[in-house]
């Protein structure tokens, strides 16, 4: 199954359409035991993430798991060795909160930060930990074409973390999913239900989407005609794109993975819905929302 498991509602309140708030730890643990029975083995994680680290270090129990967790934001103009140390530091607390020796990855959650003065430093401290067996693949979080390019050209990195959603489909237009899979990175497509956006009735959806309302009423009528609900064909489509090779999902409840669990076997041909691709980062990008 192509799901990682998001956990960022482990640790905190989070989504546009999120009523539940952040997840019970005692729903955690019952989370966890039926995405591992249905095969969902990977889960992606962040210091940032709030509790999110210490609640999964005490629900986990004794499934092996594929764990992901990404570095702090580093807010300085130029990355020196307090940088670097703080990198460390911090995924040495990652490892402690988990209760583990070793994770499956370590992501750098701004991709950016590779491409300030000294930003190499952080990648080289990244491979000496996986050199070191502390973690067995490095990679970034990205959000552009322009950033993709610029850590292909200096970088070799195992794992990318991007966005892609049927409304969102800037990465498959502009090659550069196809880019990524010629250098053998492993890809990680988020925001499939684009902060839970997609998954809204149009009646609640906030005024500051207006300008993209067509698109979303369209995707509703193409899930109504193929007797799908949204949830269904948001995620369809992302699996049927042959580049992903994991697509993280939060979960606000037990019951929201038991409906992503069951929308995982739904399947469309992704070229059918070139017509819904919008380009406006002011829609697409979560960060840039005026709400």
């Amino acid at each position: 199954m192509k799901i990682a498991l998001g956990t960022v509602q482990f640790g905190l309140q989070y989504g546009i359409s999120n009523n539940h708030g952040q997840v019970l730890k005692s729903e955690v643990k019952s989370i966890l035991n039926l995405a591992h029975k249905n095969g969902i083995t990977t889960l992606d994680t962040a210091v940032s993430y709030g509790k999110s680290e210490e609640v999964l270090g005490s629900s986990l129990s004794g499934n092996e798991w594929n764990i992901i967790t990404k570095t702090p934001h580093f807010k300085s103009q130029n990355i020196d060795i307090s940088h670097v140390e703080l990198l460390e530091q911090t995924f040495i607390q990652s490892l402690n909160n988990l209760g583990l020796k070793n994770i499956s990855g370590l992501l750098l959650h701004n991709c950016n930060d590779l491409f300030k003065p000294g930003g190499e430093k952080l990648y080289r401290r990244m491979e000496m930990l996986k050199s070191k067996g502390a973690v067995k693949k490095i990679g970034v979080s990205v959000y552009s074409g322009e950033q993709i390019d610029c850590l292909l050209q200096d970088y070799d990195v195992d794992i990318v973390q991007l966005p892609l959603n049927i409304l969102d489909q800037r990465l498959i237009n502009s090659g550069h999913l196809i880019k990524l899979k010629q250098n053998n990175v492993e890809i990680y497509a988020r925001s499939v239900f684009l902060q839970g956006l997609l998954l809204m009735p149009l009646y609640d959806i906030p005024n500051f989407f207006n300008p993209v309302m067509r698109q979303l009423k369209i995707f509703k009528k193409i899930a109504e005609e193929k007797s799908m609900s949204s949830l269904e064909l948001a995620l369809a489509f992302v699996s049927g794109i042959n580049e992903v090779n994991s697509i993280v999902v939060g979960v606000n409840s037990l019951e929201h993975l038991q409906q992503i669990i069951d929308a995982s076997s739904a399947h469309v041909n992704p070229e059918e819905f070139k017509s819904l691709s919008i380009s406006d980062p002011n829609f697409l990008n979560p960060t840039l929302w005026a709400l």
